[in-house]
């Protein structure tokens, strides 16, 4: 289907025979598909961490921040949670820590701290620039520019 397309029986009523019909095969109210999690359900996904579900329909959270904050409280805005021993799965509160991202660029669990030098200050430029730029968009449209 294209984007936008919209079915040629989109507002129309079924009618009463066809609906007695075909009632037999449709969705129930309140029932729940052959495939679905109840809360608490663990998951592990692509990058190999463990999620939980916490809520319906369908939210799931990472479950050592889960973890972390229940002995802790919130995780402060600009932190992360991080496994002492590197690996995912082992959610033990003694393996973990809270690092802030700023740290966490410099540790070699960071993506850009297995760059070479000269390109970890290029990313760092770039980053500064798009701040800069951002900056400057957020300063110019609020004075209606």
């Amino acid at each position: 289907f294209q984007k936008g397309h919209v079915p040629g029986n989109k507002g129309k009523k079924m009618a009463p025979e066809v609906y007695e019909k075909v009632k037999g095969t449709m969705f129930q109210k309140g029932h729940a598909p052959v495939n679905h999690r109840p809360l608490g359900a663990e998951r592990v996904n692509v990058d190999g961490y463990v999620e939980v579900k916490v809520a319906e329909p369908g939210k799931w959270r990472l479950k050592h921040r889960v973890v972390w904050e229940e002995a802790n409280g919130p995780i402060p805005p600009g932190y992360n949670i991080q496994f002492r021993n590197k690996n995912r799965q082992d959610l033990r509160l003694e393996n973990l820590y809270l690092i802030s991202r700023a740290e966490q660029m410099g540790t070699e669990n960071s993506i850009h701290a297995r760059y070479p030098e000269e390109l970890k200050k290029v990313i760092r430029l770039k980053g500064a620039i798009k701040r800069q730029i951002t900056e400057h968009y957020k300063r110019n449209n609020r004075n209606g520019k």
